[in-house]
């Protein structure tokens, strides 16, 4: 199978480019050049999207695997958070474009669990999706937009698949993500505090793990529709516990903080583990 991959040059992006092609021949595309096999390709920019068509008429690609979006925190500007929003939707719209230029029959399209409240509660496919209150609200906004629009302006035309990816974590993600933060503070300080005394709960998946995932769905016909996907449910301070466990020594402190989130969010994957049947170990 051939298929193209957006956002190459990313965390997840890196590791599916580095899976997937054992398996499939993989363009590898990112908004910049970063090595001499990757190729330009900013979604944001219509002439970039058409120069990447032409170059690809006639190559036979089967698949898309979109992964590349523009992350939003609670620390930036809300100009800037909705600016990210704005890329985010407009690369789901060149995503659609290149689709239907290049007649491209399987979409694989990272979503989040940010399209759900971060609220105590277990949300499956059809819970309620608002997010409103979440510091990356801006983020899940768009993950949705995308997913509506993806299922909108390709029916019948592309098999599409939306994985609601869990907390995705592993070698090489970046360094404000929570289990790098925990690492650095035990480097730094040999203690980890832990917010909402580390009572807060969601869902994890590792990196590998997300990668089986779009694996499966690229060759897998029968796949379609949305889908949340996660390996395992873990409390904030479960998951400092193990960053001690890898990274600390008997003497690294866990430091309850009472400020801070307390949500037991569950994310209910059932559907995802109906599919999998034992495919990979729980």
């Amino acid at each position: 199978m051939k298929a193209v991959l957006t956002g190459a040059a990313g965390f997840v992006g890196r590791h599916l480019r580095r899976e997937l092609g054992c398996e499939h021949t993989i363009i590898p595309t990112a908004r910049r050049k970063t090595d001499v096999d990757t190729e330009v390709l900013d979604l944001t920019d219509a002439d970039s999207v058409s120069a990447f068509i032409s170059a690809h008429r006639d190559d036979g690609i089967d698949a898309i695997v979109h992964a590349a979006s523009v992350l939003v925190n609670a620390d930036m500007t809300y100009e800037k958070q909705f600016a990210a929003f704005s890329d985010n939707v407009r690369m789901a719209d060149s995503v659609i474009t290149i689709v239907r230029e290049l007649n491209i029959k399987t979409l694989v399209n990272f979503s989040s669990i940010a399209v759900y409240p971060n609220e105590d509660g277990k949300y499956d496919e059809h819970s309620e999706t608002k997010m409103s209150s979440n510091s990356e609200f801006f983020y899940g906004l768009s993950k949705l937009v995308a997913e509506n629009m993806f299922d909108h302006a390709l029916a019948g035309i592309c098999r599409v698949v939306n994985f609601r990816m869990a907390q995705i974590y592993g070698e090489g993600m970046r360094s404000d993500r929570i289990i790098p933060m925990m690492a650095e503070s035990v480097k730094r300080d040999n203690m980890i505090e832990v917010y909402g005394e580390g009572e807060r709960t969601s869902c994890f998946i590792p990196v590998e793990k997300a990668c089986t995932a779009v694996g499966y769905a690229l060759v897998d016909t029968s796949l379609s529709g949305t889908y949340n996907v996660g390996y395992e449910t873990l409390s904030y301070l479960e998951l400092a516990e193990r960053v001690k466990e890898k990274y600390g020594n008997d003497d690294t402190k866990i430091v309850k903080v009472k400020r801070g989130s307390r949500a037991k969010f569950i994310l209910d994957t059932d559907k995802w583990d109906s599919y999998l049947r034992g495919r990979w170990d729980k």
